[in-house]
């Protein structure tokens, strides 16, 4: 892919390879259920059945107005987790899943995912209109500014913190795998698991771009792209150890249980070579 590779693989892998094609995964994460406005003190004292009830998870559709009125307060929000904790360790299989489900909707939230995440609705019939007839290659910062808001593809500083952070919840995604797992493969009902999949893709993605010594990986990629919006020709290669193994995610044990609980595991084949 030449001396760009490593920068346009992080950004093109997951739009192209785990996207193209695939309606189920194409969505807004953070969906309206229309349950009203909670309050940030009633939501502090609620107990993880009212909490997983008033978010919708378990309907397939997380309301806006709960997830943000979590995130509206930092008290608020760190007992919510801690209570949504608890149900993970010690509920039963179903509210284990939804629980760790909604951390990760929370969290995912927090960071601003839920934007990058939005713009994969547009990428795709962005990214077929600029490619030409003659082949005329798509450059990188057509790719950046279609899939990243202004926010942070124009701020290296705030690019960096939101690669880092989407890295960070490799362990959660982990977890709701391993819940999914233990209870032989089955999904709680009404989980939209197939979005959940979506999103620890790019998780699993972020984790494992190794970055050259002294970066981090948000700090590594978030140089790239600066690099490459500035000239489509840079060589960004100094700001990685190797190239991304996009291959390995299809033999990721989370990403296989998640794939597969979501009917979805021919695609995530498709990762590793496999028709």
């Amino acid at each position: 892919m030449g001396r760009r590779n490593a920068a346009c693989a992080a950004l093109l892998a997951v739009v192209i390879l785990l996207f193209t094609g695939c309606d189920a995964l194409i969505g807004n994460v953070f969906k309206q259920a229309n349950l009203g406005q909670p309050s940030p003190e009633k939501l502090r004292a609620a107990d993880a059945a009212t909490l997983l009830a008033q978010s919708g998870i378990t309907s397939g559709s997380v309301s806006d107005t709960f997830i943000q009125t979590i995130l509206s307060d930092d008290a608020t929000k760190t007992a919510v987790l801690a209570t949504l904790q608890t149900t993970v360790t010690n509920g039963t299989p179903s509210e284990a899943q939804a629980a760790q489900s909604l951390i990760l909707e929370i969290r995912l939230a927090d960071i601003g995912a839920d934007q990058v995440m939005n713009n994969l609705n547009s990428v795709i019939g962005q990214l077929a209109s600029l490619s030409n007839d003659d082949g005329e290659e798509v450059e990188p910062a057509d790719i950046i500014d279609a899939l990243l808001p202004a926010s942070l593809a124009d701020n290296t500083e705030n690019l960096a913190k939101f690669i880092d952070d989407m890295k960070a919840l490799a362990a959660d995604v982990d977890t709701l795998a391993a819940k999914i797992q233990a209870n032989g493969g089955v999904v709680a009902e009404g989980l939209d698991i197939a979005t959940v999949a979506q999103a620890a893709a790019i998780v699993k993605f972020v984790d494992i771009v190794e970055p050259a010594a002294g970066y981090s990986t948000g700090e590594a990629v978030a140089q790239a792209v600066a690099d490459l919006k500035a000239d489509p020709n840079a060589d960004v290669s100094k700001y990685f150890s190797s190239q991304p193994d996009i291959a390995s995610l299809a033999n990721d044990d989370t990403l296989k249980t998640l794939f597969t609980a979501a009917g979805l595991g021919d695609l995530l084949a498709k990762l590793g070579g496999s028709n």
